[in-house]
């Protein structure tokens, strides 16, 4: 698998459909970062519990709850009895999270369901200002999502990587084509011969993008 140079500060967006390999993806992403908080969404996934099990990940139920030895953070918080307080709920935790995580430095914050938290929880603002202002204190964002209409397009325009999988979708190829420095002609010509498991890396550093083709080994 291919792997850039990633410095402290530059986000990353992942694309990619269910079972091609994004999760594979952030696994191998995980130790290259020391100071992490993990946003969890569902009520159960066998990441989250990877995360705790094997890569020193610590589970809080809230921000408040995070200890200064603390490194590496599970925010996951327990759903409640009906759908709209869970997602009630989910959405103060991690609106508050985010609001101490701006005011602190070099925080790595992985939003591993970009789509859910914009669109279900409500917080395209928050998830944005992230995108947008969060380098400014040396954070770096995780954006990760299923196809590139359903993630907000600050995620792609703010990150410095982008992991795109394979997308014949001709909205998919408008959203990329409406971010500065991604030539999308260039990205929907190379997607079309994508394996299930490949995906095209693009480094938008500067004005221009670079395009990489590359694998995810299973």
């Amino acid at each position: 698998m291919f792997f850039p140079r990633w410095r402290q500060g530059e986000h990353v967006t992942i694309i990619a459909p269910t079972g091609g390999g994004k999760t594979t993806l952030e696994v191998a992403l995980i130790p290259r970062r020391s100071h992490s908080i993990f946003f969890a969404t569902k009520r159960d996934d066998p990441l989250y519990r990877d995360l705790i099990r094997h890569y020193g990940f610590v589970r809080v139920e809230q921000f408040s709850e995070i200890l200064p030895t603390h490194n590496k953070v599970l925010l996951w918080p327990r759903h409640k009895d009906t759908i709209r307080n869970t997602t009630r709920w989910q959405q103060y935790v991690f609106t508050d999270a985010l609001n101490q995580i701006v005011k602190q430095k070099s925080w790595t914050v992985w939003f591993d369901e970009c789509k859910y938290m914009v669109q279900m929880l409500g917080m395209g603002p928050e998830v944005t200002f992230a995108n947008e202002q969060l380098r400014s204190t040396n954070g770096t964002i995780i954006n990760a999502a299923q196809r590139p209409r359903w993630i907000g397009k600050s995620a792609l325009s703010n990150a410095s990587h982008v992991f795109l999988w394979k997308t014949t979708d001709a909205e998919d190829t408008r959203t990329l084509s409406e971010v500065g420095g991604i030539n999308a002609r260039e990205v929907a010509r190379m997607s079309q011969s994508l394996g299930k498991h490949e995906f095209i890396y693009i480094q938008t550093r500067g004005s221009e993008s670079r395009l990489y083709r590359s694998q995810v080994r299973k």
